[in-house]
């Protein structure tokens, strides 16, 4: 394919970096371009200094005071001439990354890849310029570190592409402290240590209220340049650079002076809104002005309220729990389920329930691709640490998984294993009793395994296992008290249960109607008034007893109670309802 590539480096006082970045790019072959962005450094940085290849261009632009990583990668980016830009780092280079036209034919439409892992590796991208265009680049509004990237990867992927996560191996990197990566410069001392910290953590927090107060785009203009015709050197137009509405920007810097000050001297956040703006001053663009004061009180006063937190700090070494939950984020972020396993058994129960709760249920969390997504709950399913409500659960997730990429071949396997756990809830006799809470209610997990089960049967072929479901859902209807269950589980479970008493719909559509006469009943008591589900259970059951009660016939019936529709299914549901319909032709219905 050949698409010209551009590599596009920013650099403010990096230079020991850069020089070993730039070297180990220059080893690269899949580049035309190496646009390096010299961001007024202290020293300006030297062609002779960087390495012999023809494909590096040097640009520098003058006249900036600190760090913005947005307005310089957005010059950086107008200045490139490929058609496919890499952004990495002054401290990151390619190691073992595909070549960039094999990684564009496996994507749908253009190329979107971002990397993964730690030590920044998460900031660095491969896109089609058409991609960065059609986003605006970076928010320049956002000043400080942090934020920018997510913002920038946020709106990349609102543009409906399919986004390729590359491994941490694909990249190469220089560990270093925080001290470099917000540019504070100076010898680092435990004083810069945690200065550098709060200001990231202050700066970033920051950043998200100025990004939902200025949203990015093409239509933002952005800062603009001019060129001094003597050095070629560029300088930016002071009044092109945008900037915050004052009643946001105010917002945002009352923000960063709570969180950094507080971050910084170990004080609640009301407090430093209570201490003169002359002892504890604003930020300047995201920068805090530090005295011989500030480094004296914070050496010498400081522990005297805080010793509480530095003993704690002093004789607490970093715990296996919070290295393992570093870990399942890393391993998350490069798909290794192999290693989400390992992560996941190094944690203490309570943590491990809590964060495979979030994966099972904020959809947010998990991969985009439907295809991670699987590997994911496969190997949460095959895990061994797993509570058995939560195997259960990503038993479920892993079926709706399948069933949204017509995994036709992958979902016997699951029928099975997802069968044998129905049936054992069914004979528990402590089920119909539960009172635990929504997730953890064995009651409604059954529900919930039999309405993925019946879907699974479709997609499978095997729709002639669906009555024998459909069935159970009955006699577990009739045999159980409803006002034993907790109102706000029977709200909420009560679609799916309907879901699967529908199957007995052409067979037997006189127990069908009791069954959600009585369920309607146990809905409508006064108990049930004070649950507030996102999802109006009370209305799907009542359509489908209104359908029933107008005597509709069970296919359409049938196909509206998916909870997913496709081709596959809806040629499953016709055979069934024509199979039910014969059956029912032949002989009495037995319940």
């Amino acid at each position: 394919m050949n698409v010209p590539l551009s590599v596009v480096t920013v650099c403010m006082n990096r230079h020991s970096h850069l020089l070993v970045s730039a070297a180990a790019v220059a080893r690269w072959p899949h580049h035309q371009e190496h646009l390096i962005l010299d961001w007024s450094s202290d020293q300006p940085l030297q062609r002779g200094d960087l390495p012999q290849d023809p494909r590096i261009r040097l640009v520098r632009v003058e006249g900036e005071r600190q760090w913005h990583l947005c307005r310089a990668y957005n010059l950086a980016i107008q200045l490139a001439i490929g058609e496919r830009l890499l952004k990495l780092d002054a401290d990151c280079w390619p190691e073992a990354m595909p070549a960039p036209d094999s990684l564009a034919i496996a994507s749908e439409g253009p190329l979107a890849a971002f990397c993964s892992g730690p030590d920044g590796r998460a900031g660095q991208w491969l896109l089609d310029r058409s991609l960065v265009d059609q986003v605006g680049g970076f928010n320049e509004v956002l000043v400080g570190y942090g934020f920018d990237d997510k913002d920038f990867r946020a709106r990349v992927e609102a543009q409906g592409v399919v986004v390729q996560l590359l491994p941490a191996t694909a990249l190469g990197v220089i560990s270093h402290s925080a001290n470099l990566r917000v540019s504070t410069g100076g010898p680092e001392t435990p004083f810069s240590r945690v200065s550098a910290h709060s200001l990231k953590r202050a700066t970033a927090i920051a950043n998200r209220v100025l990004a939902a107060g200025h949203p990015w785009s093409v239509q933002r203009q952005g800062s603009v340049y001019e060129r001094d015709p003597g050095s070629g050197s560029l300088r930016v137009q002071r009044p092109s650079i945008p900037r915050p509405s004052l009643q946001v920007d105010d917002e945002a810097q009352r923000l960063r002076r709570r969180i950094y000050w507080g971050l910084l001297f170990s004080i609640p956040e009301e407090l430093v809104l209570r201490l003169p703006v002359r002892l504890l001053p604003s930020d300047i663009r995201g920068r805090f002005p530090l005295n011989r004061l500030h480094s004296w009180s914070w050496y010498v006063l400081r522990p005297f309220w805080a010793w509480p937190l530095l003993m704690l700090q002093g004789i607490q070494r970093p715990s296996q729990a919070a290295r393992a939950e570093q870990m399942v984020w890393e391993a998350l972020d490069a798909h290794d389920w192999q290693a989400l396993s390992t992560a996941l058994s190094c944690l203490r129960r309570r943590m491990r329930r809590g964060l495979i709760e979030r994966l099972l249920f904020q959809r947010g969390l998990r991969p985009h691709n439907p295809l991670d997504q699987q590997g994911l709950f496969e190997a949460l399913l095959e895990s061994t640490v797993l509570d058995a409500d939560q195997r259960a659960y990503a038993g479920v997730a892993l079926g709706w998984t399948l069933i949204r990429l017509d995994a036709i071949d992958s979902a016997s396997p699951l029928i099975l294993t997802l069968q044998r756990e129905a049936d054992r809830l069914a004979v528990d006799p402590t089920a119909s009793g539960c009172q635990r809470r929504n997730r953890e209610n064995r009651l409604k997990r059954l529900v919930s395994i039999w309405t993925v089960l019946i879907h699974l049967m479709l997609l499978a072929g095997e729709e002639e296992g669906i009555p024998a479901v459909g069935m159970d859902a009955h006699r577990l209807l009739v045999r159980i008290d409803l006002r034993r269950i907790p109102a706000d589980v029977l709200l909420r479970m009560s679609s799916n249960w309907v879901r699967c008493l529908v199957w007995n719909w052409p067979i037997s559509p006189e127990v069908l109607r009791d069954d959600l006469m009585l369920l309607q009943k146990a809905l409508n008591d006064e108990r049930c008034a004070e649950s507030r589900p996102d999802e109006d259970h009370r209305a799907f059951l009542d359509a489908a007893l209104q359908r029933l009660q107008r005597g509709e016939g069970p296919a359409d019936a049938l196909e509206e109670s998916l909870n997913h529709s496709s081709t596959t299914l809806i040629a499953a549901v016709r055979r069934f309802a024509l199979s039910s319909e014969s059956a029912r032709a032949s002989g009495p219905a037995g319940t």
